[in-house]
């Protein structure tokens, strides 16, 4: 039986783009022989499944099917996500990303809602909550910034193995696509 155990984020430049055919283009282009596992093994893994998961865009909600791939040297198996997506979160990454800017900048982040209509001020709450709580002392204290997201991205993986706004502690680790 599979132990999930981990995710493997797909670095990508287009963090505005999220779409079912985007990721599966994505997806599709990686070569699976050059994941390596967190058990420390690559060229071991193999498509093991998918699920679906819901992303808020400005012009919906929508549900993408996220693959999932296995080990066959441990029998972990690991979620393939994008970059523009943050694990455990509906909210895309860009999003979470400008409503932390405007805190910061002592601006009101309900503008973010005027971008993308899905989000509420619960959400806002939500995620200024996990930043002020988790994220805000941890950019500072490496002067990490906020933008570009990429540097952004980057920046969290190379120093806390996590993406931006991560909140669970479960493993992730980054795969630059060479593609």
């Amino acid at each position: 039986m599979s132990i999930y155990n981990a995710m493997i984020t797909i670095l990508i430049q287009d963090c505005k783009h999220i779409s079912q055919s985007f990721y599966d283009f994505v997806i599709n282009r990686i070569q699976l022989h050059q994941i390596t596992c967190t058990c420390g093994h690559s060229a071991c893994m193999t498509i093991h499944g998918y699920y679906q998961r819901s992303v808020k865009l400005p012009d919906g909600t929508i549900r993408l099917r996220i693959c999932r791939v296995r080990c066959s040297e441990c029998g972990k198996t690991h979620a393939l996500l994008l970059s523009s997506i943050v694990p455990y979160s509906q909210i895309r990454i860009l999003d979470q990303q400008q409503i932390c800017i405007a805190y910061d900048q002592h601006l009101s982040p309900v503008s973010v809602c005027d971008s993308n209509p899905e989000i509420d001020e619960n959400n806002i709450k939500s995620v200024l909550r996990n930043y002020r709580l988790h994220w805000c002392e941890m950019l500072k204290s490496l002067r990490i910034c906020l933008s570009p997201i990429f540097m952004l991205v980057s920046s969290c993986f190379s120093n806390y193995s996590m993406q931006f706004m991560q909140i669970h502690r479960t493993p992730n680790r980054i795969f630059l696509s060479t593609t």
